[in-house]
Order: C-alpha cells, then structure tokens, then sequence
C-alpha cells in the first residue's frame, strides 16, 4: 500500500500487476465484447471518444460480474488513501481500441474542475488492462510526474509521453491530474481492451449519473460497500439525502445510516467526526 501511494504522489501512477486473476479477467473481457456485439457498439467519431475505438459506459447494472470493480480489494483501498474512505464512483467505461486509431490526446482528467493546479487529489482513474498493453496496440500514453504542472498539456505533444505497457489483469491507478491519452493503435489486427474505473471524493458530481443509470430493484440487492461507492448512502452521514432519508433508503434498501443527522449528538452536531475535522 505505501509503496503504490509513494509511486503516485511521486510520479503520479501506479501499477497493479495482478490485480485481478486469470478467470475474472476473461469473464469480464468477454461480456464486454459480447456487449458490444448484442448493444451494437461502433466508434463514436470524434477526438475524445475515438475513431476506431468501442466505448460502452455504464457498465455495473449490465453484468453481475462489473459489480466487483468498484470496490475490489487490491483497488478500492489504495483509492480510498488517495482520495478519502467516501469516495464514490464517477464512471465505468469499456474502452477497446482498434487497429488505425490515433493518439486520442494529451489531458488530466480532472482538467473540468476549476481549481488551480497542483492541488490536493480529487480523482483518481483506474485503468483495469484486460488485454495485454502494448506500445503498438494504444497503451495508455501518461507524462510521469505531470500531475505537479501547474497548467494543461499540448495534446498532440507525444513526445512528453511514455507508454503504459501492462499484462492483463494489471491495473494502473492515477492522480487525476496526470497527463495522459489512450495510444495509437498501429498494429493489422490487435484490439486493445481495457476498463475505465473513476472516483472522486464524495462531495463531486459524477461524470455518470448513476441514480438514473442503474434501477432500483438491483440498488437494493447490491451490498452496502457498493452502494456507499456508487453514493446511495449519506455522504458523512448528510450529504445526498432525499427530504432527509438516505438515497439508499429511499429505493427500499436496507441502510445504516437511513436519515441524515442521525448520529447527530449535544458534542456533535453534525453526528460525524469527519466534518468537525474538516
């Protein structure tokens, strides 16, 4: 754990070799395909999303299997140190990149937020290698160190840039203010696949709305980690709440902390220690 945090504050990424086994990567690299076969999936055609690339987002509600991702254990708690413990999840995204695609572009992926940089991390992206990353098949291009620049990078600048070359079942997990761009992809036939797994500290708006995205009927089956990740639970025990009830609480699932300021008390006002600390 320290040793991937120093890595990150340091040059802004680390990599999880491993992280995840043999069979759960290639459950999860076929359902992806198979999705983008029954759903359909072609290249948007555009600079951000790609020309030849698939992209599928929202991916926990489609496959049971997606429902370990946002909170699995050699992931999840090295997000949680860089960010807080109530970090929620921004998005889920299926990247697959194909043969002729173009760099995509140099940015950070927090460059939306209005705040100066360098500043404290606010998001980390998790990039889940469900094939092997190669330099010639689109590996992640990331500018080691980056995320301490004070401005936004040229994005055509590759020269600045290093691939991200990584096995599948590797994770790199970044400090959002890391310059980086999905790779060309110059191979005959190589499609590139990976996961796009993003949080931010609990108090951001997602980039992918999941109140709307995933139904209630299976918000009240997923266990109360998922949940918290996915932000149906109070964010400190206050933040979300719906005319003072807990997201959760509100589609009928069972919740800990069903109302806001429960824990609420004569010392603590605000019912969490968190807050009075921060």
């Amino acid at each position: 754990m320290q040793d991937h945090l120093a890595r990150i504050e340091r040059d802004g990424y680390t990599v999880v070799e491993g992280a995840i086994g043999p069979e759960l990567n290639d459950m999860l690299r076929d359902t992806v395909r198979r999705l983008f076969v029954e759903l359909d999936v072609q290249p948007r055609g555009n600079r951000a999303e790609g020309f030849a690339t698939r992209r599928l987002y929202n991916l926990v509600p489609r496959h049971e299997a997606f429902r370990e991702l946002p909170i699995h254990d050699n992931v999840l708690p090295v997000v949680e140190q860089l960010l807080e413990p109530e970090c929620i999840l921004s998005g889920t995204t299926a990247m697959d990149i194909g043969p002729g695609e173009r760099l995509q572009g140099l940015h950070a992926d927090d460059g939306l937020f209005k705040i100066g940089r360098p500043h404290r991390p606010m998001m980390s992206t998790t990039i889940w290698a469900l094939t092997d990353f190669t330099a010639e098949n689109g590996a992640t291009r990331i500018v080691p160190g980056s995320h301490r620049e004070p401005g936004h990078p040229d994005p055509d600048d590759d020269s600045i840039a290093i691939p991200a070359e990584m096995s599948a079942g590797s994770v790199l997990i970044m400090d959002s203010q890391l310059w980086h761009c999905g790779g060309p992809n110059t191979t005959a036939d190589d499609w590139r696949l990976g996961l796009n797994v993003q949080y931010v500290r609990g108090f951001f708006r997602t980039q992918q709305n999941q109140y709307l995205s995933i139904p209630p009927e299976q918000v009240r089956e997923y266990p109360q980690r998922l949940r918290e990740v996915l932000g149906f639970e109070l964010y400190r025990g206050i933040m979300g709440h719906v005319d003072g009830a807990s997201p959760a609480a509100v589609v009928g699932a069972h919740s800990a902390k069903a109302t806001a300021y429960s824990a609420s008390s004569d010392t603590n006002p605000f019912g969490d220690a968190g807050v009075a600390d921060t």
